[in-house]
């Protein structure tokens, strides 16, 4: 009896990678705080007390991002694209019987409200200097406008999400208190 030979060798063709359209020139991203708010909270869990603070802020991470096709060689087909992302950020902390105050490591949620788009980039140097793109700015203030005007129930919602059944699943009931107004 002979021994078995080894099966041929598997030859796979992947497609080849398709070129990109465009090249990004550049692209800037940054961050800003639209809302912040913190909120006292005298937790009670078997007659014992702790102070607690929930903080909260809103802040909104904006990318623009100018691109070229990639058959062009000069920058007059340069676009500029733009995108907007909510997010809520959350930290709660405590202050100690020595007057130590602490807090846990800040959590982020993503919120729904985005805005993406894209237009032609500034046709000349004077219109490129004269400040940013008008409807990237306009796509920025109307979803921080939103955002601003939303603020209240959005930090309701989360704390009714998030912190709400962390504290019942530990037993703890939160005193009523009344909570600082947000900032701008």
């Amino acid at each position: 009896m002979t021994p078995a030979a080894d099966p041929p060798a598997v030859v796979v063709t992947l497609p080849a990678a398709q070129p990109p359209n465009v090249t990004v020139v550049s692209r800037d991203t940054r961050s800003e705080v639209l809302v912040t708010r913190d909120t006292p909270l005298p937790l009670v869990k078997a007659g014992r007390t702790e102070d607690a603070l929930l903080r909260q802020a809103i802040f909104l991470t904006s990318t623009l991002t100018v691109v070229r096709p990639a058959a062009a060689a000069g920058g007059e087909d340069d676009r500029l694209r733009w995108t907007y992302a909510p997010y809520v950020q959350r930290q709660l902390c405590f202050t100690s019987m020595t007057g130590q105050f602490s807090c846990a490591a800040a959590e982020v949620a993503e919120l729904t409200e985005k805005a993406a788009g894209e237009a032609p980039l500034a046709a000349t140097v004077a219109q490129a200097t004269s400040g940013p793109n008008p409807a990237a700015e306009g796509a920025r203030i109307a979803v921080a406008t939103a955002l601003r005007t939303r603020a209240a129930a959005l930090f309701e919602d989360d704390r009714r999400l998030w912190l709400s059944p962390m504290l019942k699943s530990a037993g703890v009931a939160v005193r009523p208190a009344r909570p600082t107004p947000a900032r701008r």
